[in-house]
């Protein structure tokens, strides 16, 4: 398994072998023996290096499930033997974090102390790649980029509303009659084009001028967009549970421009071929427990 997924990244039997600390002989006769097991040709050679078949595909993708899932028991051993209770890697969007995912673990681990946590945050077609390859063990995430991928299952759990924030004491912040258009040559700090949020954002901008804004900085960190409110006369857009929890310790205000909830929901993505561990199905509980409270 190991040979199959290097030689799926290095395309070279010679490279794949060395990163693996064993001769090119025994790589050759190790993907030899394999094709011969399973009677299909996984790689083959061409002006690229060794590149893998369909059937190559299948198993490499299969290859990194079995790895991920091997050393997610190695993990969860080493948890149990020192005191633990298990673990879990849950990825999620950045919106999700400040109320819902944050109680909900808050409460998790005031019941499972010895529960190891790992939270990714990150936009939804970044992280949904990491579910796929077993990394993580659930998402909250968005469902449109879950479109064509029978693999996953989804629950919806709420819909996401937007803001424009500023700094307080933004020259903008006092106006009473604001619109979109009066928002036409502003900076803007933004995460970066191809991310969904830039692409439902684009009936947004058309109000405000044409094309998307020229003078923007691009950053994925929502730290670095609050630091750069703090210091300029950007504005951002931002999911309502974020810029709420900021709003609240005085690092952000709202403009008072009403925007349609054009990022639609996210909810709970997981895959459809794993069962859920113990430790994902005690989160799963403490999140929809959380997510009732604000109902």
């Amino acid at each position: 398994m190991l040979l199959l997924i290097a030689l799926s990244e290095a395309r070279s039997l010679r490279k794949a072998a060395a990163a693996l600390n064993m001769t090119q002989p025994t790589a050759t006769k190790l993907l030899q023996d394999l094709e011969n097991n399973v009677g299909l040709a996984l790689f083959e050679r061409g002006r690229r290096g060794m590149q893998p078949t369909i059937y190559g595909d299948v198993i490499i993708r299969h290859a990194r499930l079995v790895l991920a899932d091997l050393n997610r028991t190695r993990l969860e051993l080493q948890s149990l033997s020192s005191g633990g209770t298990g673990r879990i890697r849950i990825g999620a969007v950045i919106s999700a974090i400040p109320l819902l995912l944050a109680r909900a673990v808050a409460r998790l681990k005031q019941q499972h102390p010895g529960l190891s946590v790992t939270i990714d945050v990150g936009t939804s077609d970044a992280l949904v790649p990491a579910l796929a390859k077993g990394e993580l063990d659930v998402l909250l995430a968005r469902p449109l980029v879950l479109a064509d991928r029978p693999e996953f299952n989804y629950e919806e759990l709420t819909e996401e509303p937007i803001q424009i924030v500023a700094r307080p004491g933004h020259a903008l912040a006092g106006s009473q009659r604001l619109r979109l258009g009066n928002l036409a040559g502003s900076a803007w700090t933004l995460l970066p084009l191809g991310t969904p949020m830039r692409k439902v954002l684009e009936p947004i901008f058309a109000q405000i001028g044409p094309g998307e804004p020229r003078n923007v900085v691009e950053t994925s960190s929502i730290m670095t967009m609050i630091a750069l409110l703090q210091e300029s006369e950007m504005l951002a857009v931002m999911p309502a549970d974020v810029t709420n929890f900021y709003i609240r310790h005085g690092l952000l205000c709202r403009l008072p421009i009403s925007l349609p909830p054009i990022m639609g929901s996210y909810g709970i993505v997981t895959r459809r071929d794993r069962p859920l561990s113990p430790s994902t199905m005690t989160f799963l509980q403490h999140l929809k427990a959380t997510m009732q409270r604000f109902e």
